[in-house]
């Protein structure tokens, strides 16, 4: 079974299209945060801009690295699920979902860190685990290795983003906390994502037994 094939004629099509989205977005909120236009927000435009310029740059390299090594393009499906995670974050600001409905805010960070999980997986089995010479490498060894890598590094930069969440809030006077269960709550359904992503892995390891979900 092949969850993924290589290289296809509509790949970079929409791949670029996503590009284009991507920097259209960038665009966007980086104009309201300069206060060039004045579109109204749940949050803060700081901690979209930030969210966007990071998630872009860290795709372009991770698929200019992927390109160098596998000789192809990482898979479209890659940026969609990249840019659905990063859509759902700034729907939820712009058209104040984050304020209506509670379990928004829950499904934002369940869907984002099992992206960021599943990312860093592909990232770490693609291009880092090579460089371990030893036993835990050997089949399902390496998969365990990397998604265990890929499992703590998600949650480690989900504890900074609620850390950079309350310095926002202490040197801008802004509310991106909530009340005080609120951090408590995200960290909790960050690691539902990530549990959910290594079950998804698990699994198709299980019935494929290849270690790359990228073929």
């Amino acid at each position: 079974m092949e969850l993924f094939h290589r290289e296809n004629s509509s790949n970079l099509v929409v791949i670029n299209f996503i590009r284009v989205f991507f920097v259209g977005l960038f665009i966007f909120e980086l104009l309201n945060f300069l206060k060039i236009l004045q579109f109204n927000l749940e949050y803060t435009w700081l901690g979209l801009v930030i969210t966007s310029a990071v998630s872009f740059a860290i795709l372009e390299i991770t698929a200019y690295k992927y390109k160098k090594i596998k000789g192809y393009q990482l898979h479209w499906l890659m940026w969609l699920i990249v840019v659905a995670g990063l859509s759902l974050d700034a729907a939820g600001d712009f058209f104040h979902l984050y304020g209506k409905f509670m379990w928004w805010d829950q499904l934002v960070h369940f869907f984002v860190s099992a992206v960021v999980c599943f990312t860093l997986f592909i990232v770490i089995n693609a291009f880092w685990i090579d460089k371990f010479k030893f036993s835990l490498l050997f089949s399902a060894g390496r998969l365990k290795l990397s998604l265990f890598l890929a499992a703590t590094t998600t949650l480690s930069l989900s504890a900074l983003y609620e850390i950079e969440e309350y310095s926002e809030d202490v040197l801008l006077q802004t509310n991106r906390l909530g009340p005080g269960a609120d951090t408590a709550n995200d960290l909790f359904f960050n690691l539902t994502g990530v549990l959910a992503t290594g079950l998804f892995i698990l699994i198709y390891y299980s019935l494929t037994r290849k270690r790359e979900v990228f073929e």
